[in-house]
């Protein structure tokens, strides 16, 4: 009988919840962060551990950097810094959005 990955007790049919490649109680499957009681299928994964899509995995794990205000920006000096494509741009790509940066801004 398969084990919980959260509390380490048996997992039984009627009570399990397959998610991350394991079985689980329904009520154990949370957030490592906010401890939310997250579903099946509707949740982020980091290092094999559960984390709620918003805002926990994005605020630990998501995309970092200085946020300056767009006000008085012109959209060449915005182009300049960062171009957001999507795939019908690069049709040799796999399907997913593709972010390009340039001028060695990270």
């Amino acid at each position: 009988m398969p084990k919980c990955p959260s509390c380490d007790k048996e997992v039984y049919f009627a009570e399990r919840v397959s998610s991350l490649g394991k079985d689980w109680h329904r009520p154990c499957l949370k957030c490592e962060k906010c401890r939310k009681t997250l579903s099946a299928g509707s949740h982020a994964e980091h290092d094999g551990k559960p984390y709620c899509n918003n805002p926990c995995y994005s605020a630990m794990f998501g995309p970092k950097g200085k946020t300056a205000p767009l006000e008085n920006k012109s959209i060449s000096q915005l182009s300049k810094q960062f171009c957001f494509c999507r795939e019908s741009s690069f049709p040799e790509k796999n399907k997913a959005d593709i972010f390009v940066e340039q001028n060695g801004i990270s």
